[in-house]
């Protein structure tokens, strides 16, 4: 009390003062990226391991399937969302619809010279309207409505309700007649845990939409019709391109070469899809929001999306419409790692436990389209443990090589 007063405690500089906390978060992003960046690639080694029964193509094609599925929704995220706050991703779909259309037309009519193929007549008018204009229906539908959902809700809210497609789409497949093994069931019942388990992180985004409650049940109905109308349309395609599978030896008609059933079902996807996005969205704005940032951003997604629509049909023609939707669902895992390697989000424990979980479905579903041995089936020695390996296709297929 009595004694020399002492020396005030030096302040940090200003600058100094965030100096710590800035390396801190510097640090912190340098292991978040390296943490989603090995998570990713190892989404990637396991697919590749869980379909090392098939060829190497097939192998690429899903690795590339799940690539630029991942690359194309989180272009969509960064020009829909506040980084450009692009609103118009019906007409944004639009284009991408139109470089499937152009696509077709020049492998058919210039490659292929078979032009006629891209014409309704080439199957028959009755086929057209029974089989391709419920397609073309349900296209824009399940593109264009997701992407507008995102608008209303958020991705978070939408991933959510897309867990539905899996089942959604083993019932439609089953409802065409398409057989399961009992094991690929279980496998579409684990990858629909897994999805929840997922959700689940994703549930607190649900308590922050903001907005009108208008507009929330908006993009909820948008969100449902979307799930039904993706599966609807990958059930269909899938009878289209693979009838054996659902008819059961019957009689059917001739399967369409993939590219064919792109010639022929996305001119009228696209203009439906131009038609609902003039009715909903302002075409002059949006040409009078763009900038050259915009552009490059739309032609890079019109690139992605363009592989993806066409690595997704060989995918469904390889694995048929319910494994397709399952091994799709991995996209969410990798938006996650994505999200915080490079936007700064933050990815939740459940999502890792719910990616193991889908990845397991996807095995399961796999271990159930094996054929059994040939000398099983020659012999008759049907066992519990082949009938659980194969499905009925599988069956089918091993007697008629017999």
């Amino acid at each position: 009390r009595g004694g020399a007063p002492r020396a005030p405690r030096a302040r940090a500089a200003p600058g100094q003062r965030g100096a710590r906390p800035a390396a801190m978060d510097a640090m912190s992003g340098s292991t978040n990226r390296v943490v989603a960046t090995a998570v990713t690639l190892g989404l990637f080694f396991a697919i590749c391991g869980i379909l090392r029964a098939r060829s190497p193509r097939v192998v690429v094609m899903a690795c590339g399937f799940v690539g630029f599925l991942v690359a194309t929704q989180l272009i969509m995220k960064v020009l829909c969302g506040p980084t450009l706050n692009y609103k118009f991703p019906g007409l944004v779909t639009v284009l991408h619809f139109s470089c499937v259309v152009v696509i077709c037309w020049v492998y058919w009519g210039a490659y292929k010279r078979e032009p006629r193929r891209c014409l309704p007549t080439s199957i028959g008018w009755r086929r057209y309207a029974r089989n391709v204009l419920p397609i073309a229906l349900s296209t824009p539908i399940s593109v264009v409505f997701n992407n507008k959902a995102m608008v209303f809700v958020g991705a978070g809210v939408v991933a959510i309700i897309g867990t539905l497609a899996p089942i959604a789409t083993a019932v439609l497949s089953r409802a065409f007649g398409r057989q399961l093994s009992w094991l690929s069931w279980g496998g579409v019942l684990v990858a629909f845990g897994g999805g929840v388990v997922i959700s689940w992180s994703e549930v607190n985004d649900v308590g922050t939409l903001g907005g009108s409650k208008a507009k929330i049940m908006m993009g909820l109905t948008l969100a449902f019709l979307a799930v039904f109308g993706r599966s609807a349309k990958i059930v269909m395609l899938d009878n289209m391109m693979n009838p054996d599978a659902y008819v059961d030896g019957a009689e059917h008609e001739e399967p369409l070469p993939p590219l064919q059933m792109y010639a022929l079902q996305f001119p009228l996807a696209t203009a439906l899809a131009l038609a609902y996005s003039l009715a909903t969205e302002d075409i002059r704005q949006a040409w009078e929001q763009l900038t050259p940032e915009i552009v490059g951003v739309i032609v890079l997604s019109m690139c992605t999306a363009t592989a993806l629509n066409f690595l997704g049909l060989h995918v469904l023609k390889e694995f048929g419409a319910t494994e397709q939707e399952i091994i799709g669902m991995l996209n969410t895992i990798c938006i996650g790692a994505i999200s915080v390697a490079y936007l700064g989000e933050r990815l939740p424990w459940p999502a890792l436990v719910g990616s193991c979980v889908i990845l397991c479905g996807v095995a399961l579903f796999e271990r159930g389209t094996e054929l059994p041995p040939d000398d099983e089936l020659a012999d008759g020695k049907d066992n519990g443990e082949s009938w659980r390996r194969a499905s009925i296709e599988g069956f089918r297929r091993s007697s008629i090589e017999g």
